[in-house]
């Protein structure tokens, strides 16, 4: 199933390190000091951009037609107080 998160990176070269997403990638540029992209993935989230996922509530400056209900479904389900 398509799995939908948004990330944060300290820099777009920190991003640019990771593997290319299989997916639909969105880059947002920066946004509070952070270079951000949003993740529409093919299957679920590649490991490795775990530690970058956040989860702005309410679900911020970019989504997906249709991925709101599921994204507070997920945001419920794994967001933290220090996101």
């Amino acid at each position: 199933m398509a799995t939908f998160r948004k990330y944060a990176f300290t820099s777009e070269a920190a991003y640019n390190a990771l593997p290319t997403p299989d997916g639909n990638a969105v880059p947002l540029g920066d946004i509070d000091g952070y270079w951000c992209i949003d993740v529409l993935w093919a299957d679920q989230a590649a490991a490795a951009y775990k530690a970058y996922e956040v989860w702005p509530e309410p679900i911020g400056v970019h989504t997906y037609l249709g991925w709101d209900e599921q994204y507070t479904i997920d945001f419920n389900a794994n967001a933290t107080d220090n996101d």
